[in-house]
């Protein structure tokens, strides 16, 4: 596999030198000694588990240069160079990788070609060649996926610079210098401007912090993760809506209006500032935090209104939220009050605090930074947004439907705010709480209008990219192309806006599904947010914004492949159309065909009577098994012979008419053909760990690799409300066997097809996953002369 490494800094040798002697690796006198003695003291100084110098002498001979030599009884040589295959006999040893096993001494090179790794192109001939190989060495990535000098720090090397008040930087990047046997985890109450529980007193909110011990001396950066789940989750699985009914008349909407909850004014901040009294029993929650947290930067989780500890009410997705959230980094920045303790006696400060704030988190915690970065609070610098949520209503409905996210079929925003409700957990919150808790629970429920699926004003409340405007943060987004939990439509639409503004950005889409990627062995991207967040936080210059294109996509077929692009819509290909046809057939050109075509759909009768799962019901629905083919039609393009890229947003045309006042039309684009394709889930590599500090924290590597053969895979889908044929917001009156011209998008995506392979369109109704289950049966029947499907081709 290769090791793509994206994060390194072309450095110049003299900042090499100055950057290798302020770590204590590369002695001040290396002028005066001679090459041997500079080669063994390098090799010696990447050997931190030896805690003096005759133990690293010692290690010197359990490595080797060559087949025949040692390095200890090559050093004795007193050589004045090294050739290039031994010197990275001797790296390779140092990566981690094993000798007979992972290589042959007699080809190391052949080696660091497989992973990717870099090497000189020549012999080491002098101290200088030595100084520049060692420096790149550092800054490779070991078998584990971490660079060698992370391995190093994970051994102890840093442990020598503990006493230092300040941060550390190597290739622009931050060191763990810090200890992390010395944290401060501390809890402070941030008082909210709201008052979601109408208590008539301002919502306190719970706030965790965890920051080295350093920072009583010198300020540093904060990265706050807004994290709902981070008091605990309440469990309401089994509660959640029944999707075994018929569809609803769509025209009965009232389309419900959101109303704002109370508020209240908050005190203003004093000169007080008392520690904070309470100790943090929580641990933290994401392990890129942690990694950054050896690393200098303090780590915060609050979870807001109606989450354990805190006051309030969760309002899924609403403003409130968004607020509740936005007034941590208020408090982080100076710019509002806090409380020791909840009888709100002493206030507290950020002080530890450099006042630059970087947000993490995936989910719901990438969707509260979406929300936040909106306002444009004073402080924040920058988002790294992983598979969040840019608008509930692509969350939970679509195009006039109740749509599911994947594995949460009758969840809504109830059952969401049920279970961040963390505060019920606590007796007195529960007393004070829960009818208001249940009140609300109502209200959100109708207001949804689970019935008909339609847009509204209360949607409308919650969608964030029509507040883009006020965006001032750099920003990163991660998503999966294979989410279904949150659907790439959120942040596909998301950067088309974000990608106009005048602040940088940066897109990553990998081959998960709901999945955070900064353990991937792949791409180095805890070092490149390290990066970024040192460039947006402590002010370092190292060429974040250049470092890598802003669309970096991972390849379908291979897991060590990953293109860089300038963007990520339509426009980077050529549209191409094609027509189904009466005989199955999907066809590029030769006319429309003038046939009508039909299928019933059963709704989930056959579905509950094959007692299987969901992705199950999808992998044989997609691969046409015979039992599912009376409920779809399936259009089939020829072999391809080259291979091609879709990208973008397909659109689907389809002129369709119903045996019932109502109906529900999905399209599925599939590809077919029996192959070894990327696993859904990455594997874990349970013998490479990252090391997120020392003695810390580790994290297992993972990745995608091509081990499982199946029949077809999903590239993408959508899905549309019948009655919403002429408006997507407003749903019309359909009259059984009249055709009505249907137009959408499906979900976006990048996707390669290799040569060999079928495109296929599949044309069905009841996504036993996603959509409603309907009891009773319904015909649907495709007029294929205004039936069509585009996409964008590379």
């Amino acid at each position: 596999m290769k090791y793509n490494q994206y994060g390194y800094i072309k450095t110049d040798f003299d900042k090499q030198v100055k950057e290798l002697e302020e770590i204590n690796f590369l002695p001040t006198d290396w002028q005066e000694v001679t090459f041997s003695e500079l080669l063994a003291t390098l090799v010696e100084n990447s050997l931190a588990e030896a805690k003096n110098y005759e133990a690293k002498k010692a290690k010197l001979a359990e490595f080797a240069v060559s087949d025949k030599q040692t390095l200890a009884s090559f050093i004795a040589q007193n050589p004045e160079k090294i050739r290039r295959d031994a010197f990275y006999n001797v790296a390779l040893q140092l990566l981690g990788y094993h000798v007979g096993y992972d290589y042959d001494l007699k080809a190391p090179t052949d080696r660091m070609n497989r992973n990717g790794l870099p090497y000189a192109d020549h012999d080491i001939v002098d101290k200088s060649d030595l100084i520049t190989a060692f420096y790149r060495l550092l800054n490779t990535r070991a078998k584990n996926g971490q660079t060698l000098i992370d391995n190093l720090a994970g051994r102890g090397y840093f442990t020598q610079f503990y006493g230092n008040n300040k941060h550390m930087f190597f290739n622009g990047k931050s060191l763990p210098v810090f200890d992390m046997s010395k944290v401060i985890r501390e809890v402070v109450y941030v008082e909210s401007d709201l008052d979601t529980d109408e208590d008539g007193q301002a919502d306190l909110l719970q706030v965790t912090v965890f920051r080295p011990y350093q920072s009583n001396n010198f300020p540093i950066p904060a990265l706050y993760t807004a994290d709902p789940y981070f008091g605990g989750i309440i469990d309401n699985a089994q509660r959640n809506h029944n999707v075994d009914v018929n569809l609803e008349d769509a025209t009965n909407s009232t389309y419900p209006k959101y109303e704002a909850m109370p508020k209240v004014k908050a005190a203003k901040p004093s000169s007080e500032d008392i520690a904070a009294s309470e100790e943090a029993v929580h641990k933290a929650a994401y392990s890129l935090n942690e990694y950054l947290l050896a690393r200098g930067f303090a780590n915060v989780y609050a979870g807001a209104i109606g989450t354990r500890g805190s006051d309030g009410l969760r309002i899924t997705g609403a403003p409130e939220e968004t607020e509740s959230a936005k007034e941590i980094i208020e408090w982080l920045h100076g710019d509002r009050i806090a409380y020791t303790d909840r009888t709100r006696q002493h206030e507290t400060k950020a002080s530890w605090c450099n006042g630059n704030i970087g947000m993490t988190g995936r989910s719901y915690l990438g969707t509260l930074q979406i929300a936040i970065a909106t306002t444009g609070v004073a402080g924040l610098k920058t988002v790294v947004s992983e598979a969040a949520i840019s608008s509930w209503y692509d969350y939970y409905r679509e195009h006039g439907l109740v749509i599911a996210p994947e594995a949460c079929q009758g969840e809504d925003l109830d059952m969401l705010a049920e279970t961040c409700q963390s505060n019920l957990w606590d007796a007195g919150d529960y007393v004070k709480v829960k009818a208001k808790f249940d009140a609300m629970q109502k209200r959100l429920l109708k207001k949804s209008d689970r019935e008909t699926g339609q847009y509204s004003d209360f949607w409308e409340a919650r969608n964030y990219r029509h507040h883009t405007n006020g965006i001032k943060c750099s920003w990163i987004s991660v998503h999966g192309l294979n989410d279904w939990n949150v659907k790439p439509k959120n942040v596909y639409k998301l950067w088309q806006k974000v990608a106009k503004l005048p602040i940088a950005h940066k897109l990553f889409l990998h081959q998960g599904p709901h999945y955070n990627m900064n353990n991937l062995l792949s791409i180095d991207f805890s070092d490149l947010m390290n990066l970024w967040f040192c460039h947006e936080l402590l002010n370092v210059d190292n060429n974040a914004y250049k470092q890598w294109d802003d669309v970096m996509i991972q390849d379908n077929l291979y897991p060590d492949t990953w293109h860089q692009e300038p963007t990520w819509n339509n426009s980077l290909g050529q549209e191409v159309t094609y027509y189904p046809d009466k005989e199955g057939s999907l066809l590029k050109s030769g006319g429309a065909d003038n046939s009508k075509v039909s299928f019933i759909d059963q709704g989930g009768k056959v579905f509950k009577e094959a007692k299987i799962s969901e992705s199950s019901w999808q992998y044989q629905f997609i691969s046409g098994e015979e039992k599912w083919l009376n409920q779809q039609l399936r259009f089939e393009t020829d072999e391809f012979i080259h291979p091609i890229t879709i990208v973008g947003r397909p659109k689907v045309k389809l002129r369709v008419s119903t045996s019932l006042p109502k109906g529900q039309i999905s399209v599925a684009l599939v590809e077919v053909g029996k192959r070894k394709r990327l696993t859904p889930i990455p594997k874990s590599f349970n013998d490479q760990i990252q090391e997120l500090g020392y003695r810390f924290g580790t994290e297992v590597m993972k990745e995608f690799v091509n081990d499982i053969e199946t029949n077809a895979k999903l590239i993408t889908k959508g899905h549309m409300n019948v009655q919403n044929y002429a408006d997507m917001k407003h749903a019309k009156e359909i009259k059984p066997g009249e055709f009505y011209n249907l137009e959408f998008e499906l979900q976006p995506t990048f996707y390669r097809v290799p040569a060999s392979s079928h495109l296929t369109l599949i044309v069905y109704s009841t996504d036993q996953g996603m959509t409603k289950r309907p009891l009773e049966d319904e015909t649907y029947t495709i007029d294929l002369s205004q039936s069509e499907i585009k996409y964008s081709q590379m």
